[in-house]
């Protein structure tokens, strides 16, 4: 993926504080991705794509009202992976819309295959 990041011009952060209220309210996403260059403060506004990564015990109305503050924020991509229900979902004025296949595209990061990445959880054994 590091070569996709330097190639395509973006940052990926793990569990990074952003901005959804200036001076007010804060979230911590699973993952954030951010266009390069961007301020490398502790804490980064407005990200280009959020992922929250279901665990056993997430609900997805839990993960709607996250999104949905997401996409109050202005925050244009938000996608939601769920690696125990091999299930991928994208966010937008509709609200969460599963996505099938599980691939997820935008213009910073080119096409994600998410069954892959399934895929690779089960053969390691990993699960978040």
């Amino acid at each position: 993926m590091h070569s996709r990041e330097a190639e395509r011009g973006f940052e990926v952060f793990v569990e990074q504080r952003i901005v959804i209220q200036p001076g007010r309210r804060y979230r911590v996403p699973d993952v954030c991705v951010k266009s390069v260059p961007h301020d490398p403060t502790p804490v980064v506004e407005r990200p280009d794509l959020v992922v929250e990564i279901l665990s056993p015990d997430d609900t997805l109305t839990e993960a709607a009202e996250k999104c949905a503050e997401y996409f109050r924020a202005g925050i244009p991509g938000i996608w939601v992976a769920d690696p125990y229900r091999k299930a991928l979902y994208s966010y937008g004025a509709d609200g969460l819309r599963l996505v099938n296949p599980p691939v997820l595209e935008n213009e910073l990061t080119g096409a994600v295959d998410f069954a892959a990445l399934f895929a690779e959880l089960d053969r390691s054994g990993r699960r978040r």
